[in-house]
């Protein structure tokens, strides 16, 4: 049986039944959206789809899962998803390359060519748009591409509504656990994302730890005043979490010190994530009024040890921030010379 076909009734049933089954075992956001937009994808019977979140505060929207391309990010005015999302409207375009508001720089970056796109806008339940569900190619049961119509807006929504639940959820899960200065998730933040995400998976596959510090950061308070060093933490906050996957956390562990926790990383590829934000933060100034702040920042790394407490795991990578702050600063550690 080809799954390039419109599903009877009772086909589209069984699927929804095989999404729901899978939902409800899934821990991760990103795979519980992909599920999510696989299912919108197989409800309007079209050859790709991606979901949308937007993020008004910087004024961008990003796809949390694209079905078989990477990460895209685009202004929140950008294109058919622009669209809907500040319009807050279903837009149906069966001839996109003629439309003034499709943005084809996705199609000449990826070498895709859009014949048909249906877009809807996703809400929360106050119906506030958060974000925005888009199949691309509607096919036939031949595998050609024909017209969406407002029958496969109706079999989208179901999806939508599932994605909106989700990120709703999601979204309301981080304010309640947030550091007003930074935005990041506090430490009450982590305690909740590692009992709920990470610990009910450690028995299944590696997960690992950073902690990490500012270097000599009193000095900067000291230099330049306390606004200036709430300058940097900020920029620095910003910085780690453009660095992360979906399903990663940077927090703000306290004072200076950040904790990132890497679902499915080992320890040696947590070093090298660490390493990599490293260099960045050593290359970057920061500006505040006429002065150009640089700092550095040392990592302690370590694989989460599913026997351990949330507070053991800590410390075992804090024992390698330590080391990494006594033998010179600006400096990754995953290792001890003990464990050697």
């Amino acid at each position: 049986m080809s799954d390039k076909r419109y599903l009877s009734a009772d086909e589209l049933l069984e699927k929804i039944f095989f999404y729901m089954e899978q939902l409800f075992s899934e821990k991760d956001l990103s795979e519980t959206i992909m599920l999510l937009t696989d299912l919108g994808k197989t409800l309007t019977n079209s050859d790709r789809a991606s979901f949308w979140f937007w993020d008004q505060k910087r004024h961008e929207a990003w796809t949390l899962a694209a079905l078989d391309i990477g990460k895209i990010i685009v202004p929140e005015s950008s294109g058919l998803i622009g669209a809907s999302l500040l319009e807050n409207k279903v837009i149906i375009v069966n001839n996109p390359y003629e439309d003034p508001r499709f943005n084809s720089d996705v199609d000449k970056y990826s070498g895709y060519v859009s014949k048909s796109i249906l877009t809807m806008p996703v809400t929360n339940s106050d119906g506030i748009v958060i974000g925005a569900y888009q199949a691309i190619n509607k096919l036939d049961a031949d595998g050609n591409d024909i017209p969406f119509t407002n029958e496969d807006t109706k079999r989208l929504s179901l999806a939508a509504a599932f994605c909106g639940r989700a990120l709703e959820s999601y979204l309301l899960y981080e304010e309640a656990h947030e550091d007003a200065l930074t935005g990041l998730k506090n430490r009450r933040g982590l305690y909740s994302h590692y009992e709920k995400y990470i610990a009910p998976t450690l028995s299944s596959r590696k997960a690992s730890l950073i902690i990490c510090d500012i270097d000599h950061f009193k000095k900067v308070n000291d230099t330049y005043g306390h606004n200036a060093g709430d300058l940097v933490l900020k920029k620095l906050a910003d910085l780690l979490t453009k660095q992360i996957g979906i399903d990663d956390g940077v927090f703000r562990w306290g004072g200076e010190e950040f904790i990132i926790l890497l679902p499915g990383k080992s320890v040696s590829e947590a070093a090298e994530f660490a390493e990599h934000c490293r260099q960045l933060i050593e290359q970057r100034t920061f500006i505040y009024d006429q002065y150009d702040i640089s700092v550095t920042m040392s990592f302690g790394v370590c694989e989460l040890d599913r026997a351990l407490t949330t507070e053991e795991n800590v410390e075992k990578a804090d024992a390698r921030l330590y080391f990494a702050k006594n033998t010179g600063r600006n400096k990754v550690v995953s290792v001890l010379p003990a464990d050697e």
